[in-house]
């Protein structure tokens, strides 16, 4: 056996081909998403969701954090009040859920001791900025507690490179949710994937017009002839 083959079975040599073993993960109910990460959503690390808010990045996450209905999940400083009949239909007990409203220095305290309790499944975070030493004392707190933190964020241009273990960007589509994987711990990106709703929330859909229906002409805008 050569060196180089020795070092390759003792994986001390990277190729650029080559992807990590799949961490743990949990479906995230979604095929086309599972397929594209090798089975779904990490069930413990730091991950971020960037879009736009209220365009369904809750209901993305719904199917993947119905898999453990004997811990917690906490929201750390969401954009608004939560809607009870929403979590209550999705499947969700009252007492499951937690919502957290702090100082975003105190909400990054708060993360690290719900990660590490635990008692938590997951714990979503919304917090406009995190320094990469932030990111790093998260990671080991859910590493510690086998817990996922979600951090929902927007679009940033000059958002600094943090050590997470997925992250992915969100946009609106007339079907469902167009995802992008920008960045996976062992993998490379990938995407847009669309994700199709109607399995789950049919009444959001939007159906194709017939061949025969055009939509009316919007008031100051030009239309091709």
């Amino acid at each position: 056996m050569t060196d180089i083959e020795q070092l390759l079975r003792e994986r001390r040599i990277y190729r650029g081909g080559q992807l990590s073993p799949p961490a743990a993960v949990r479906s995230s109910g979604f095929a086309e998403l599972d397929s594209a990460l090798g089975g779904g959503l990490p069930s413990s690390g730091v991950c971020r969701l960037q879009s736009d808010t209220g365009i369904g990045e809750l209901r993305l996450l719904v199917p993947y954090l119905r898999h453990g209905k004997s811990k917690l999940i906490v929201l750390i400083n969401p954009p608004g009040s939560l809607c009870a009949d929403f979590w209550v239909g999705a499947g969700f007990a009252g007492e499951q859920l937690y919502t957290i409203r702090t100082d975003p220095k105190h909400a990054l305290w708060c993360a690290g001791q719900c990660l590490q309790s635990g008692c938590c499944l997951s714990v979503l975070l919304w917090q406009p900025d995190l320094a990469v030493a932030d990111v790093k004392r998260l990671q080991l707190a859910c590493d510690k507690g086998q817990c996922a933190l979600w951090l929902l964020q927007g679009y940033s241009r000059n958002a600094p490179s943090l050590p997470l273990t997925l992250s992915m960007s969100l946009a609106p589509a007339s079907s469902g949710l167009e995802v992008t994987v920008t960045k996976r711990k062992g993998g490379w990106p990938t995407g847009p994937i669309l994700l199709d709703w109607r399995q789950h929330w049919p009444d959001l859909v939007l159906e194709p017009l017939p061949g025969n229906v055009h939509p009316l002409p919007q008031p100051g805008r030009r239309q091709r002839a």
